[in-house]
């Protein structure tokens, strides 16, 4: 069965996350809840920046949306260049999840390559309480074939 070709950045991709997410409940059961609103921030070359809102509540991701994140109320913003994003999603479907150069905690760690921004300590700090869960999220691009934005081939998921 060929699998539908998302777009990387956009809301479709996020989507196809959230629904892979929820087949795979158990998994994140069992990673224990986790209660945040997250804002992902592409920094397009030629298009300029494209944010996304992501809720999650105990065990789901409950919502997906493209939204200016400066009129969301938000715990933290992921933002990197495209190109950070492409590298790590790359590497997720090449190793079917990312290896620890390519995890969130690393690329954030020192704000060279991804960069998190938050106004609130306490809010943050849902960054490193449900890390797993976050990077699990965003592990199950694996299974997703790819087309990245100004690119024309998509990335089929490793066999």
């Amino acid at each position: 069965m060929q699998s539908e070709i998302v777009e990387f950045p956009s809301v479709e991709f996020f989507k196809a996350l959230q629904g892979l997410m929820r087949e795979d409940s158990a998994r994140f059961e069992r990673l224990g809840y986790f209660d945040t609103t997250i804002g992902v921030r592409v920094l397009c070359p030629d298009a300029g920046r494209r944010e996304y809102l992501l809720t999650f509540e105990v065990f789901d991701c409950v919502d997906v949306r493209q939204a200016g994140l400066a009129r969301q109320s938000v715990d933290f913003i992921l933002e990197a260049d495209l190109e950070v994003w492409i590298d790590m999603l790359r590497n997720i479907r090449a190793r079917g999840a990312a290896d620890a150069e390519h995890g969130i905690n690393t690329m954030t760690h020192f704000g060279e390559r991804m960069r998190s921004l938050y106004e609130d300590p306490d809010a943050h700090d849902k960054q490193f309480r449900f890390a797993e869960s976050i990077q699990a999220f965003f592990d199950l691009a694996a299974k997703l074939e790819v087309r990245f934005a100004g690119t024309t081939r998509p990335q089929a998921a490793p066999a």
